[in-house]
């Protein structure tokens, strides 16, 4: 009876993380590139549970007789935990501002030769001089593309972190040395070249040494650790394929036989003025907090209905009749 409690308890407690984990997507709906949060349920080790000592019992008949073996009786399975909560990765809808420091990733990126899921994020990172480059430690992946210019022309990200370039440097659209004031002029091709309007000439002109976006290509998303609500530290094995870097093995697999799916290029875009929406669904995130209160009202039912029996157990069974 005693393991009734414990089973109920723990059922309980996963319940009430995964309500926390359901709250925070809820809370997060409106969030720009915000990824959901999937509790994920896993059972304690099972128990087998058998009868011992029956050779020591009365010799009667329709008493088992084993010889000294213990009788299986049957698996108890002693309660469930909340073990994580993966962010699932899958492409928010877009919607449009008008604002040309959003920028929304689209991406189809179609799995490696190896089956792995890859996904594209955008490259940032705190840094205490911004005119050197990120080491790659530093560099941290998100999907937000909701940034702005700070007061040293330098775009950020609203938690403060630098975007970077291809080359893992922050890029600046405001510079009074160089005399560089892009500002709202700042274009962003589908392909994320950076770019601005010539005042004079009033046609679009590449920003030094080729600037694009820093996206890189991330093979493996579960190996992704949040920071916060849309900041995302690697820890998986080696470096993060920067998005040239993966359209060149593609072409090099492609060539020596290896890999037969089609290449990143012509799956993924930038779309400057819009901005990616998280993937939380409101409904089915209510509708799923709904059904963990009622799992966990019903585990508490199943404790205060065992409290009971045990306190009739110790209140009223044996007791003598004057």
């Amino acid at each position: 009876m005693i393991r009734g409690l414990y089973t109920s308890a723990s059922g309980m407690l996963a319940l009430q993380n995964r309500q926390e984990s359901l709250a925070n997507n809820l809370a997060n709906v409106n969030t720009p590139g915000f990824k959901q949060d999937m509790g994920v349920m896993r059972a304690f080790p099972e128990q087998l549970i058998s009868r011992i000592r029956d050779q020591e019992g009365p010799d009667i008949a329709g008493y088992p007789n084993l010889d000294g073996q213990a009788a299986v009786i049957g698996r108890l399975n002693s309660g469930v935990y909340m073990s994580e909560a993966l962010p699932l990765f899958k492409q928010g809808d877009i919607t449009e501002t008008r604002n040309p420091f959003d920028v929304a990733l689209l991406d189809n990126l179609q799995p490696d030769q190896d089956g792995n899921e890859r996904r594209l994020f955008y490259s940032v990172a705190k840094l205490e001089d911004a005119a050197q480059p990120a080491q790659p430690e530093e560099v941290r992946y998100t999907r937000n593309g909701n940034w702005n210019v700070n007061s040293d022309g330098y775009l950020v990200t609203a938690d403060g972190y630098y975007v970077l370039d291809n080359d893992r440097q922050a890029i600046r659209v405001n510079d009074p040395v160089t005399g560089l004031n892009i500002g709202q002029g700042l274009k962003i091709s589908r392909l994320g070249e950076l770019q601005y309007e010539d005042p004079v000439t009033k046609d679009l002109v590449t920003m030094p040494n080729n600037l694009r976006l820093g996206l890189s290509v991330v093979t493996d998303p579960l190996k992704l650790v949040r920071e916060g609500t849309n900041i995302f530290r690697y820890e998986g094995e080696g470096q993060i394929e920067a998005l040239d870097e993966a359209e060149a093995n593609d072409q090099a697999a492609i060539a020596a036989g290896q890999y037969t799916v089609p290449t990143v290029a012509g799956r993924y875009g930038t779309q400057q003025g819009w901005i990616e929406r998280a993937n939380v669904d409101p409904m089915q995130t209510v509708t799923s907090m709904m059904s963990a209160l009622r799992a966990y009202e019903a585990n508490q039912r199943v404790i205060t209905t065992i409290d009971g029996t045990m306190e009739k157990a110790a209140n009223e069974i044996g007791r003598v009749n004057g």
